[in-house]
């Protein structure tokens, strides 16, 4: 009934829209050094279920996002670059990490021009 064409067809096609999911799905690049020291201060957790990946908030246990696989990275960062707007403070070479009252938690200093950059194009920080 099916050619061996078509079988193959087929296939060829399933393998390469699972190559698109993966390439479309993976997270954005993270600095190494800066990205995990960062990531303490967040409210955001990612947790892992059957049915995939969930964010939730630390502060709000009502909060509650389940993106798609390949929505889910784009939605953490646009949610991780709102908190950053208010959390976070680029001047020179030193990234400040505030409190919610504005307070400064911590102090980071930046090692090279490749962290800046990364604070300025993930976190969307503007530079004072």
């Amino acid at each position: 009934m099916f050619s061996k064409k078509l079988g193959f067809a087929l296939g060829a096609l399933m393998i390469f829209l699972a190559g698109v999911a993966f390439i479309l799905g993976r997270p954005p690049h993270r600095d190494a050094r800066i990205y995990p020291l960062v990531r303490q201060y967040t409210p955001f957790v990612i947790e892992k279920s059957l049915g995939g990946l969930k964010i939730r908030r630390k502060d709000d246990p009502k909060f509650k996002e389940e993106p798609d696989a390949v929505n889910f990275y784009p939605r953490l960062q646009e949610l991780e670059q709102a908190w950053a707007t208010r959390h976070l403070r680029l001047e020179g070479n030193t990234l400040t990490i505030l409190d919610d009252q504005g307070k400064p938690l911590k102090t980071i200093p930046l090692q090279n021009e490749k962290e800046k950059r990364f604070i300025l194009e993930y976190y969307k920080v503007k530079a004072q």
